[in-house]
């Protein structure tokens, strides 16, 4: 009878895994495999497939443009979950320390950001960088900080890291979230003990919150790294890869590659390079965050 009941919610539990299986199979494994193989391909949209080998990665990383445009997704990457991570977390235990109501406010200001798509965020950002009519620099020309303008979004030394941060702050609402939801999740008898130590709060920090939620904080670093490097739409709205293609990052040359001079399989190439640059990334930061993991 029991064997009976076990297998009954196994199955069921498979049939509540089918649509979820299908949704994976269909939009990530089935677009990621042909990716990989047309990668090796060479194909403009209407001739037939031509297998190449290894020539679209060899002329790919043999093009400065190209090898530029990986750098520039790396450093916004970097400079993004940077951000985004230190903001959230700051966020999440400042909030922390309020009460409900505080909260609630607090928690709709920080996450209002997230809700808006990032074409929208790049759009809007355009006004306070602009060169000559920016609320920057006009706020900068009004408090006598002349010195201080700056061309933000047309000097190369400068646009990757407003790109990089702004995007940054705007996912830290999405991470304040989840590091709030971890820090309410930890047992308040720890905090209890803390204070009779005579732990102050910067040591429940130090001591007991991060330890405790580093699980948490190592999901957050490793799907911010990764949404940094997919940044495409943020970019276009505020510099449409320029001035000149300073600011084109690999998903724009892929775009550019595929759907403006129909050579699929070197934007396939190009994709399947991206995805291994940042598999390195996550990697390496997997490696910088070990340690040990603490149970409560």
């Amino acid at each position: 009878m029991r064997q009976k009941k076990v297998k009954k919610q196994t199955m069921i539990g498979i049939l509540f895994l089918i649509p979820a299986a299908l949704f994976i199979l269909i939009f990530m494994i089935i677009p990621l495999v042909w990716n990989l193989g047309l990668s090796f391909c060479e194909w403009n949209g209407n001739s037939s497939v031509k297998f190449v080998g290894f020539d679209n990665f060899k002329t790919l990383l043999t093009t400065k443009a190209v090898t530029s445009s990986l750098r520039k997704s790396v450093f916004i990457a970097l400079v993004s979950t940077a951000v985004g991570m230190g903001l959230g977390i700051l966020y999440a235990l400042f909030l922390y320390r309020l009460r409900k109501k505080e909260q609630t406010v607090f928690r709709f200001i920080f996450f209002s950001p997230a809700m808006l798509p990032l074409s929208v965020v790049g759009i809007l950002f355009i006004f306070v960088f602009a060169s000559d009519s920016g609320i920057l620099n006009s706020l900068l020309g009004i408090v006598g900080l002349e010195s201080l303008q700056r061309p933000w979004l047309g000097d190369p030394k400068l646009s990757l890291w407003v790109i990089g941060i702004i995007q940054g702050w705007r996912q830290a609402g999405v991470i304040m979230i989840l590091v709030t939801t971890a820090i309410l999740a930890l047992p308040q008898s720890l905090f209890e003990n803390g204070k009779l130590e005579g732990c102050t709060y910067l040591g429940d920090v130090r001591y007991i919150i991060l330890p405790l939620i580093k699980p948490s904080l190592n999901l957050l670093l490793y799907t911010t790294l990764m949404s940094g490097f997919k940044t495409y739409d943020m970019v276009y709205a505020m510099t449409k890869g320029g001035p000149g293609e300073m600011t084109y990052t690999a998903p724009m040359k892929i775009v550019q590659l595929g759907f403006s001079y129909n050579r699929y399989g070197e934007a396939a190439a190009l994709g399947t390079i991206l995805t291994v640059v940042a598999t390195v990334f996550i990697l390496l930061s997997r490696y910088a965050m070990r340690g040990e993991n603490y149970e409560y």
